[in-house]
C-alpha cells in the first residue's frame, strides 16, 4: 500500500466514524460541563460545617469571554452527555483537518 493510499485509508476512517458520531448526536453542546462546590451563605446550612453543595455549570467562551451558566439538576447527564460528544466530533474534525492536510502536502512532494 503507498503512502498517499495509507492517508486515503486513514482520512476515509475518520470520515466514517465522524459520520457516525453526528448520526448518533441528535444534541450537542458546545462547552465544558464543570461540578463546583459551593456554599450558599445559611448560617445554620451543612455547607457552612464542610459538606458543600455540590453543582453544575457549563463553562463556554463567547466572543473572548468565559461565562459559567448554572444547570439544573435535572439536566445534569444531559448536559454532560452532549458536551462530551461536541468534544468527540471536534477531535475527530481536528483529525480529519490534519490527515487532508498531510494528504495533500504528500501530493505536493511526489
Amino acid at each position: 500500500m503507498s503512502y498517499i493510499q495509507n492517508w486515503e485509508s486513514s482520512l476515509h476512517k475518520i470520515h466514517k466514524a465522524l459520520r457516525r458520531e453526528i448520526a448518533l448526536s441528535l444534541e450537542v453542546i458546545r462547552g465544558s460541563a464543570v461540578f463546583l462546590n459551593r456554599l450558599c451563605g445559611k448560617s445554620n446550612c451543612r455547607c457552612m460545617k464542610g459538606h458543600k453543595h455540590r453543582s453544575l455549570y457549563l463553562s463556554r467562551s463567547l466572543k473572548g469571554k468565559t461565562s459559567m451558566r448554572y444547570i439544573p439538576h435535572k439536566y445534569e447527564d444531559k448536559v454532560v452527555e452532549a458536551s462530551g460528544r461536541y468534544r468527540r466530533i471536534q477531535n475527530l474534525l481536528n483529525g480529519l483537518s490534519e490527515a487532508t492536510l498531510k494528504k495533500l502536502i504528500a501530493k505536493k512532494d511526489q
